[in-house]
């Protein structure tokens, strides 16, 4: 049940993100109409809404979310919970992964050997923009 839930959580935060493109589609039209009453320069669905990039963002965000609510069920009591832990799911997990790398690198640095990667700085051009930076900054 928690995976399910932790799904749900994932869908209903994706159905937010697209009731906002949606919302933004339709400022745009009214600003439009105002401007000009013809129709024809009025703007298009497609320039808000991309079916193949929004679906697998959207089975992505679902499966964190499910991911989410089996990773951490044993600390959950309830479905709303869960829910809630399915939404966040991509925060939640790159916080947990933040967390690992940062216990890790005490590990290591306790232990006397380097860090593998920890020290190396990124490459000129390289992106330093972790998974979910860039959908948090679009919305």
């Amino acid at each position: 049940m928690s995976i399910a839930y932790g799904a749900v959580g994932g869908f209903v935060v994706e159905v937010v993100v697209f009731y906002g493109r949606i919302a933004a589609w339709q400022a745009a039209r009214h600003r439009a109409l105002e401007r000009n009453r013809r129709r024809k320069q009025l703007p298009t669905l497609d320039k808000y809404v991309d079916p193949a990039s929004d679906a697998m963002a959207a089975l992505t965000r679902v499966s964190l979310g499910a991911g989410a609510g089996w990773i951490f069920s044993p600390q959950l009591t309830g479905a709303l919970a869960t829910v809630a832990v399915g939404a966040s799911a991509p925060a939640l997990l790159r916080q947990l992964g933040s967390a690992r790398t940062l216990q890790a690198l005490i590990t290591t640095t306790h232990s006397g050997s380097e860090p593998a990667q920890a020290s190396e700085p990124a490459q000129a051009g390289e992106s330093t923009v972790l998974p979910g930076e860039a959908e948090a900054a679009e919305s």
